[in-house]
């Protein structure tokens, strides 16, 4: 390997190598994917069973082609080659036994309706068990959020989701049910997720309007991702295990596969996880000290419990519902129910519905990273609350591992090689995309980017193809300048949004 071509080798499929592999293919890079599944995908595989197309992770809805995955598309100039679909019921909260007893969950419609914002206020603040100083604190902190510049985000980073919310509602209880709501999208309890990603993710999700799911399902998107780059000339190699990364004088040099194949490359992008890339495939004496302590202390993102239900006929009455389970002096359960069939009812024998779901480890009181946090057994009461009759109308279960289940969520291991975005760990604190070690890169959920789920990944892929171009002396471009329309609309729309964010901070 002394002549290592100019070459990049992207070690994953999911959407973070996917999407790497495809940018530097477009960018004239001579590129190489390799995967050590039979399938493509990663976490965001796919599987068949019953006639269902079942998903191996639980994702959460995202912006579609107005977000990061449909930047990717635009940049290689394919910005249709992914069809995303909106359901045509909003999504919906649900309180599955906020109070003792309740047989019923109590659900708050999402609406987009600006007439109807105030009513859905009202019906989360009753859902919350808030007293009616509460709800207005919540009414405040909801102004506060949406008028907060991204400074005023970034100031966020490094509180809890929880503590943020204890600024407007000081009761305990009541604040970390709704701390454990707003930690929901990364995945994480309220005492842990980072107040500034989570509200960073809410309102990308907010300005993008109504949720998107790819049609065919999560696995559409990586699929179409290495079909893309393939046809921009590049490899993609599955059942192939990259044995160790070679790096020589901290500079990479290519790498090895497990059958003893040699790949001379001069950039490596690793979408396996930043300790398992560090300590793993390239080996810590090829770093600095510091770097190596960085990377150990690092906190990873913890797997969700997670089931996936096929059912005879439809009960979901929405495309997504998130919510709490608990209540009544319990410790609340935040969990998260996707319904993929309600935007592409193919996914399923006619009339049948696909449901995945999946409850934040450590939400129902131990710890994410330890203890006993959150079950199986735990989540399907909260859907049975959410969803009457899902258990008798299921023809099949697929729990978690974890749980003695099987095939569910056997690619979902990937999502425990992404960074936890708690505080110290996000913005300007997140792990950056390039290493000390010369031509080795890391995209995907461990590194870079902003927002969460398969965005976030997309974002960080983006951010580490960019960042490699730069270090070849490639020229990126300047964007083009704003209309001085824009330009006065954003100041006049800044202005306003400081003087809300002032007027409605945390007391």
């Amino acid at each position: 390997m002394d002549e290592a071509p100019l070459r990049a080798v992207v070690i994953g499929s999911g959407v973070g190598g996917a999407a790497a592999a495809l940018l530097l293919a477009h960018a004239g890079i001579p590129t190489l994917l390799v995967e050590k599944e039979r399938r493509l995908g990663g976490s965001s595989a796919a599987y068949e069973r019953d006639g269902f197309r079942v998903d191996t992770a639980t994702h959460m809805l995202g912006c579609g082609e107005q977000g990061p995955l449909g930047d990717v598309l635009r940049r290689v100039g394919q910005g249709d080659a992914i069809t995303f679909r909106q359901s045509d019921e909003p999504a919906a909260l649900c309180f599955a036994g906020a109070r003792a007893g309740a047989a019923r969950a109590r659900r708050v419609v999402l609406q987009a309706d600006l007439l109807r914002l105030a009513g859905t206020a009202l019906d989360l603040a009753r859902g919350l068990d808030l007293t009616p100083l509460e709800a207005a604190g919540a009414a405040r902190l909801f102004a506060h959020a949406a008028a907060m510049r991204d400074v005023d985000l970034a100031a966020c980073d490094d509180v809890t989701a929880e503590a943020y919310v204890a600024g407007f509602i000081p009761r305990a209880a009541a604040a970390a049910r709704l701390g454990g709501l707003l930690g929901l999208p990364l995945l994480l309890p309220g005492t842990e997720a980072s107040a500034g990603e989570a509200l960073f993710s809410l309102r990308r999700l907010a300005r993008a309007g109504r949720q998107r799911y790819p049609e065919g399902g999560a696995s559409r998107i990586p699929e179409v991702f290495c079909r893309l780059a393939r046809e921009l000339g590049a490899a993609v190699w599955t059942g192939a295990t990259v044995r160790r990364v070679v790096v020589r004088d901290r500079r990479v040099q290519g790498v090895e596969l497990e059958d003893g194949t040699a790949l001379p490359a001069r950039i490596v992008v690793s979408a396996a996880g930043l300790l398992r890339t560090v300590s793993g495939l390239v080996g810590e004496p090829h770093f600095p000290e510091a770097y190596v302590a960085r990377v150990r202390a690092i906190a990873p993102q913890p797997r969700p419990v997670e089931v996936k239900i096929g059912l005879r006929r439809r009960l979901v009455p929405a495309g997504a519902l998130a919510g709490l389970a608990g209540g009544a002096g319990a410790a609340a359960l935040p969990f998260y129910c996707l319904a993929p069939t309600r935007f592409d009812p193919s996914l399923a024998p006619p009339g049948h519905e696909l449901l995945c779901a999946c409850a934040v480890p450590g939400g129902s009181g131990g710890a994410s990273r330890g203890g006993s946090g959150a079950t199986v057994d735990e989540l399907l009461r909260a859907l049975s609350v959410a969803v009457p009759g899902v258990l008798s109308q299921a023809i099949f279960v697929d729990r978690s591992p974890a749980d003695g289940g099987g095939e569910a969520c056997a690619a979902g291991g990937a999502l425990a090689s992404g960074t936890a975005q708690t505080p110290g760990q996000v913005g300007r604190a997140r792990p950056a995309v390039y290493t000390p070690v010369r031509g080795l890169y890391l995209a995907g959920r461990a590194a870079g980017g902003r927002g969460a789920g398969m965005d976030l990944a997309a974002s960080s892929a983006m951010e580490c193809v960019d960042r490699i171009l730069v270090d070849l002396g490639r020229d990126l471009g300047a964007p083009a300048p704003p209309a001085l329309v824009a330009i006065a609309g954003d100041l006049l729309g800044r202005a306003a949004g400081s003087t809300v964010s002032w007027l409605t901070r945390p007391r």
